[in-house]
């Protein structure tokens, strides 16, 4: 899990190689909730995190709409993403 800053710092390196938005598994209610996963060139998949830390430990951010989610792929400098219904 890294922060958006540390995810730009990647990308502009040309680490980062995609985005997918994916649905964020064991969220309950009724509507889809979601989360940004992005796939760095050795393979291995980050996720955005909270910039704060909730009871001690780190939290994936969870996005309420597909809007939010892209937002932050776009913070991060990607132009496209992916979206999968898992």
């Amino acid at each position: 899990m890294m922060r958006v800053d540390q995810l730009r710092l990647l990308f502009e390196a040309g680490d980062l190689v995609n985005a997918q938005i994916v649905t964020a598994p064991l969220e309950p209610g009724p509507a889809a909730r979601w989360i940004v996963e992005f796939q760095r060139r050795n393979g291995v998949r980050e996720t955005i995190m909270l910039n704060r830390k909730r009871n001690g430990s780190d939290q994936v951010r969870i996005f309420s709409s597909l809007d939010g989610a892209f937002a932050a792929c776009h913070q991060v400098g990607f132009k496209a993403a992916k979206v999968a219904v898992q």
